[in-house]
């Protein structure tokens, strides 16, 4: 056999190595055959976490409270809202007033304080007032109940004297009082009246039920003032001895303890505006002589030295000025 040529031997040599790297290119560029498994669905996103919502808040009461337990629970929340009106929290006692109406809409004192929270003291107590001054153990919680009648209208008294805290009330501060002041004691009958003979005595009749009754109720009303005189608070006993005198004109008891206290007011009231003056505390002093004269209005002594403290008044104010 002939060989072959050497330059066709290459030339096959060639061919056969680019055959190679066609099929090579070939097998690299062919995609891969289908799965047979099924096409799998994108998984869905996982959502971002939404913030829990909060409960709207469910009005009292609850629906398991029962109506005796959401009654004494309003009666708690009314108090609560007393001591806010004291301290002068006036927001607070709202809000604490309106949970107390909501739990029970017939709590009395609940609307007491709701009703001077809102009200316009001036025109719920009229513009006529007299002049009170503060003793050592006052509230305005206790001069409502003396003067007023009821110690839970404390706030709207606070209100008519423009009194922000009225927890904070100090001795010796003058304050208004709604009404007119109580009228001094009764003249003293004329001098000769003493030697006039004495008419015949009636023949004394048997009391009734509603006489006995009558003495019974003005003996426990002494006994309540009497306390409130022990305890330092002359003028309040005054003014109440004064009411009890004009409500049992009959009792004896009820004038001469009027008259005693107005007699011991008067002493107590001359010795504060005296100490008051000779401290320099001009304006105390005046407001003592001015209560004074509403108690005794011809009281000559007040009168003047209260002209004598107003006019060292007027002196310091002018020389301050001055200078």
């Amino acid at each position: 056999m002939t060989p072959e040529p050497a330059h066709r031997a290459i030339s096959r040599a060639r061919l056969a190595a680019l055959a190679a790297a066609l099929l090579v290119a070939a097998c690299a560029s062919t995609p891969p055959a289908p799965s047979s498994a099924p096409p799998q669905a994108p998984a869905p996103a996982t959502p971002a976490p939404q913030p829990t919502p909060q409960p709207a808040p469910t009005p009292p009461p609850a629906p398991d409270l029962s109506p005796a337990a959401a009654k004494a629970q309003g009666q708690k929340l009314a108090l609560e809202a007393v001591d806010q009106l004291q301290n002068g929290d006036e927001a607070a006692a709202r809000s604490t007033l309106e949970r107390a109406t909501q739990l029970d809409p017939g709590n009395d004192l609940a609307r007491k304080l709701a009703e001077q929270v809102r009200a316009d003291a001036l025109r719920e107590l009229g513009p006529v007032y007299f002049h009170y001054t503060v003793q050592k153990d006052d509230t305005l919680s206790k001069l409502a109940q003396q003067f007023l009648g009821d110690r839970f209208r404390f706030y709207i008294l606070a209100k008519y004297n423009d009194i922000a805290n009225p927890s904070r009330l100090a001795a010796g501060q003058v304050i208004k009082i709604p009404g007119r002041a109580p009228p001094p004691a009764a003249v003293a009958p004329p001098a000769d009246a003493a030697t006039a003979p004495p008419s015949p005595l009636p023949a004394p009749a048997r009391p009734t039920d509603t006489e006995a009754k009558g003495r019974d109720d003005v003996g426990e009303a002494l006994k309540k003032v009497a306390e409130l005189e022990d305890a330092g608070n002359i003028e309040a006993a005054y003014f109440a001895y004064t009411d009890l005198a004009q409500r049992y004109p009959a009792s004896a008891e009820a004038a001469k303890r009027r008259d005693a206290s107005r007699a011991k007011l008067l002493r107590a009231l001359d010795r504060e505006a005296t100490t008051a003056f000779q401290r320099q505390n001009l304006d105390l002093a005046i407001a003592k002589w001015e209560r004074v004269l509403e108690i005794d209005p011809g009281n000559r002594k007040a009168r003047l030295e209260r002209e004598r403290a107003l006019d060292l008044k007027r002196k310091l104010a002018a020389k301050q000025g001055g200078k």
